[in-house]
């Protein structure tokens, strides 16, 4: 079962830990209102980076709403490796119910450790055949 915290191991806390991520993403999840960009990290645990503009979400109320409902999904899904990851909102990202925010979300992991999956099974097949 996964940890009920969300302290800091688990958050990208420095400039330089988004910046690896934004240049060095091999793995993105779109939807019109989020983007998500993963990479490996290599260490134990995987860690979410938070991006939630106020010209894309206007309201205090809004931002506070996505990130909670951001961190309680990742928090709870397993995913394969540890990766670090960035979830951008995009505009009115605040607009969907939370219940539907939850689900795209919860979807989101699950295409995000399928396309991982898929880099692996790629990555590993072409090293086999040079």
């Amino acid at each position: 079962m996964p940890r009920a915290t969300f302290g800091k191991d688990r958050r990208l806390l420095k400039a330089s830990e988004y910046k690896e991520v934004f240049d060095n993403n091999s793995v993105r999840v779109a939807h019109p209102k989020y983007l998500i960009l993963a990479k490996p990290n290599g260490t134990h645990v995987s860690r979410l980076g938070l991006v939630v503009g106020k010209k894309n979400v206007p309201t205090a109320v809004g931002r506070n709403q996505v990130k909670r409902v951001v961190r309680e999904t990742f928090r709870n899904s397993l995913l394969p490796v540890a990766l670090d990851v960035i979830f951008l909102a995009r505009k009115d990202a605040d607009k969907l119910p939370t219940s539907e925010m939850t689900s795209l979300l919860q979807q989101s992991w699950v295409r995000l450790t399928a396309r991982l999956n898929a880099n692996e099974k790629n990555n590993s097949g072409s090293k086999t055949d040079a």
